[in-house]
């Protein structure tokens, strides 16, 4: 009798893990359907250029927001198409956007985001969106994923590609989170790309690259703001974050991708009333960069400001 009482115990516990089990599963199953109605909301708010409304799970991981974001990878992609690069952001010298990962941010660059440079935007295409100069590198093989220092990243990469972005971070007022910037993939809407200058695996481009300088001109040649990537960030250190952190997602990068490493520092908002500074009046933002080539490498938006 004595055994038979423990079975019964045994019993009775394996039936109450078995219910705590599937109400947990219950649970997890309706917040994932949940944050994936929130998702696509999101997303369709997005490409109809209303305020992306406040991502309400504050309590997933990092780990799961980057998740997260591939599904909204996947809506986005029913406009702007397959994933053809990576960005990130939030690796340059003092302080960063308020709600970027405190080691910086990781996104996904959509094939139809990225325009040839010369393109125009008009300012009703974006709510929020502000002219970035960035820097690009285009990836030569899968040996970048085993590169293993500075000069080995650099032999994984082929070309170097003037870069400027217009992100559009427009989200319904005071609801914005580290969680939500990530899984709304930063809030990126256009990427613009000069012509690319093939590089080598040499000490001399390693030099160059972490030396180069830059400058943003409109369409009259002024000068609007110029700089020095020394002191911003090392692009390749930033290369090799971004594929270590894909990698910690698993994925690898490929022949091809693009990856834009951020910022460099020249930012000009489009719309009036940012606290990003007055709106950009001139028609044009010119990025130039300087000591990577014979001529300077150029990327250039446009701003179409006629009625549509």
């Amino acid at each position: 009798m004595r055994n038979n009482g423990k079975y019964l115990i045994i019993k009775v516990l394996i039936v109450i893990t078995s219910v705590m089990g599937l109400a947990v599963a219950e649970k997890n199953t309706s917040i994932s359907i949940e944050l994936d109605n929130e998702i696509q909301q999101m997303a369709d708010d997005f490409l109809d250029l209303k305020p992306m409304r406040g991502f309400n799970y504050k309590n997933i991981t990092l780990t799961e927001a980057y998740l997260w974001q591939g599904k909204m990878a996947d809506y986005l992609g029913k406009k702007y198409g397959s994933i053809v690069g990576y960005k990130t952001g939030g690796h340059n010298v003092g302080p960063s956007f308020p709600t970027f990962p405190k080691d910086g941010v990781r996104g996904l660059l959509l094939k139809e985001m990225l325009l040839p440079s010369n393109s125009s935007v008009h300012l009703d295409s974006t709510k929020r969106g502000f002219l970035e100069a960035d820097f690009a590198f285009r990836v030569r093989d899968d040996s970048i994923n085993y590169a293993q220092n500075e000069m080995e990243l650099l032999a994984g990469l082929d070309a170097i590609i003037p870069f400027a972005e217009i992100p559009d971070p427009y989200y319904e007022e005071g609801t914005r989170s580290v969680n939500g910037t990530v899984v709304s993939n930063m809030g990126s809407r256009f990427s613009f790309m000069g012509m690319p200058v093939l590089i080598d695996s040499t000490e001399s481009w390693a030099n160059k690259i972490n030396n180069f300088t830059f400058a943003v001109h409109n369409e009259e040649g002024d000068l609007i703001e110029k700089g020095k990537i020394k002191g911003w960030y090392k692009p390749l250190e930033v290369v090799g974050w971004l594929r270590d952190h894909l990698l910690s997602s698993g994925i690898k990068l490929k022949t091809g991708d693009i990856l834009s490493l951020g910022n460099i520092g020249i930012i000009r908002q489009l719309h009036p009333n940012s606290p990003r500074g007055p709106a950009y009046k001139s028609n044009s933002f010119i990025l130039s960069y300087y000591g990577l080539s014979d001529q300077p490498m150029n990327v250039t938006i446009n701003v179409a400001r006629d009625e549509l």
